[in-house]
This record gives structure tokens, C-alpha cells and sequence, in this order.
């Protein structure tokens, strides 16, 4: 019969051994995929994508928004159809609001050679102060500056921490972000865009039909002019891109297409007050229902030309 200090040494000897394997396996898979460092998956996963793909010395211009930057601006193509942009990063992420992509915009001293930063947004980005909780810039650059599927002890250690949470995105990231066929789509391109294609019965019926009722707020106008005035003081080139939303929505509620009108009227004020250029694609493109995934969602088909025409305007702006 064990007494009781055989049994307590049975009993930390197994306790030992349940908490090392954890942190063998949180170590091991923080070497290979994202870890919590905003609690925002789409985010996350892209840190874990510039630490691994990205040659950061290249990087010439930087996408952000939210999914309309992440799934409306192929970087891909950008590349392709532009002289100017020669390595773009999309740095875009699911649901942010103007304030965390201003929060996101603090990166860019991890890119030396950045020229340009590209916004792309529509009205409902600026209609909430929402901003990541506990952002620790100098704490995400060094998990970033690590390198190809390097890991540290501190960032093992920060993901044992967080066990639940990377243990419950393992289970569920190949169930719910593998298929391009659902906004939760994360299999980045190269650029670290991610286009839909979504069409037909894949799309969501609520999410066509009933258009955003929210409206901006003054902070996001200040956050956006705070945006603008770094890029330009470091002489570098801010293009704010509004982006497509579905014609007919708006012909069918008024009150909705006078939100965007004075979303346009507002963001081009601040934008130009600081010299940075801005660029309407709902108004240029005038897209048919055949290029969107939802409301304000483009497709495949029309994030390759919304692309397309950024990297006409940026070479026409820049002097080609």
C-alpha cells in the first residue's frame, strides 16, 4: 500500500509529464502555425505568414483593411498588372476596424523598403472604435523577426499560456478555413491575399439581400488622418481605395446609399487634407452582381479587376 509521500511523488511525476507534453506540443506547433498574439485567427495566421514566406527587404507595398482588403485586392495580380508595385503585402485581416488596421499600420518599420500603403475599405469599417486589447507592437515584430518556422522559449512559453485557445484553432483550422468557398477562407497567396470564389449556392442569402445599417463615426475619420499624415511625413505614397458594394442595395435603400455617399465625401477630405490619394471603385467599376460574393464582397472574378485597377491608378499616380 503506497503512504502518502510515494503517492504524491506518483501523482507530480504525472503531473510533470501531462504538462511537458503540452508544452512539447505547443512549442512544436508554434513553429509551424499561428499563435494568438491579437486573438484575431485571420490576423494571427498572417503574422505566422510574414515570419515564414516573406522576404521582408522586398516588400514595397502594403495592403490593409479588412476582408475587403484581404478578399477584394488580389496582391497577385497587383504585381502583375502594375510596373510600379514589385512585391505587395496584404496585410489585411477579418472584421477590423479603421483603429486596429491604424494599430496594424505600426508594422511598417518591418518592411525598409516600403513605397506605398494601400487601403481598402468600405463605410462599415469605420463604424466602431474597436481596437486589439493588450497590442504589444515591440512583441509581435520580434515573433515576426524570428524567421522561417523559428520558435523561442518565451514564445513556447506564451503559447502553453494559451493552450485552450491554439489547441481549439488546431481542431478546427483545416474544418473551417481550408475552402475558398466560405469568408473564412485563410489559404493565403503568395502576397497573402485570399480570393473568394463564391458563387451561386455558396452564397449566403442574408448576406445579399440586407444591407449594413451601420454608420462611420468621427474616430474613424481621425484614425484614418492620423494614417495618412505618417505615411506621408515618411515619404512614402497612402492610397485610400473605397471599394465596390452591390448597386442594387443601394437603389433599394436610399438611406444606405447616402451613407456611402457621405462616407465618400468624409474619407476624400481627410485623405486629400494630407496629400494621399483616393480612389472610388464603386463609382469607377459600377460592378455587376456577377462579380460580388455578398453585398460588399467581391468574388474571384471581381477582386482580380478591382486589383487591376488599383495598379493602373497607382502607376498613373506615380508617373507612368
Amino acid at each position: 500500500m503506497l503512504n502518502y509521500k510515494n503517492y504524491l511523488k506518483i501523482l507530480f511525476s504525472l503531473l510533470f509529464a501531462i504538462l511537458s507534453t503540452i508544452y512539447i506540443y505547443t512549442y512544436l506547433y508554434a513553429k509551424n502555425y499561428a499563435i494568438p498574439l491579437v486573438h484575431s485567427i485571420s490576423v494571427d495566421a498572417k503574422f505566422q505568414f510574414i515570419r515564414d514566406n516573406i522576404n521582408r527587404n522586398n516588400i514595397d507595398t502594403l495592403i490593409l483593411g479588412s476582408s475587403i482588403g484581404l478578399n477584394n485586392v488580389q496582391g497577385v495580380v497587383l504585381e502583375k498588372k502594375s510596373i510600379k508595385v514589385k512585391h505587395a503585402l496584404n496585410l489585411s485581416g477579418f472584421g477590423l476596424n479603421t483603429m486596429q488596421v491604424e494599430q496594424l499600420l505600426e508594422l511598417r518599420s518591418l518592411f525598409p523598403n516600403l513605397k506605398r500603403v494601400i487601403y481598402s475599405a468600405q463605410f462599415p469599417d469605420f463604424a466602431l472604435p474597436t481596437v486589439f486589447e493588450n497590442y504589444n507592437i515591440d512583441f509581435i515584430k520580434e515573433y515576426i523577426e524570428l524567421g522561417e518556422h523559428n520558435m523561442s522559449l518565451k514564445y513556447g512559453f506564451f503559447t502553453f499560456k494559451n493552450f485552450i485557445i491554439v489547441n481549439k484553432h488546431d481542431r478546427g483550422w483545416k474544418k473551417n478555413h481550408l475552402t475558398n468557398r466560405t469568408f473564412e477562407f485563410l489559404d493565403f497567396d503568395h502576397t497573402g491575399s485570399v480570393p473568394l470564389n463564391i458563387y451561386g449556392d455558396d452564397i449566403i442569402k442574408d448576406r445579399w439581400e440586407n444591407p449594413h445599417r451601420n454608420k462611420p463615426i468621427k474616430e474613424s475619420y481621425q484614425s484614418l488622418w492620423r494614417m495618412v499624415n505618417k505615411v506621408e511625413k515618411e515619404d512614402m505614397q497612402f492610397y485610400f481605395v473605397i471599394q465596390p458594394y452591390r448597386a442594387s442595395l443601394l437603389k433599394k435603400y436610399k438611406d444606405v446609399d447616402n451613407i456611402l455617399t457621405s462616407f465618400e465625401q468624409n474619407s476624400s477630405k481627410v485623405v486629400l487634407s494630407n496629400h494621399g490619394e483616393i480612389l472610388n471603385l464603386h463609382k469607377q467599376l459600377q460592378l455587376t452582381d456577377k462579380y460580388f460574393a455578398d453585398r460588399s464582397h467581391l468574388n474571384d472574378k471581381g477582386s482580380k479587376k478591382s486589383a487591376e485597377a488599383i495598379a493602373k491608378f497607382i502607376d498613373k499616380r506615380e508617373g507612368l
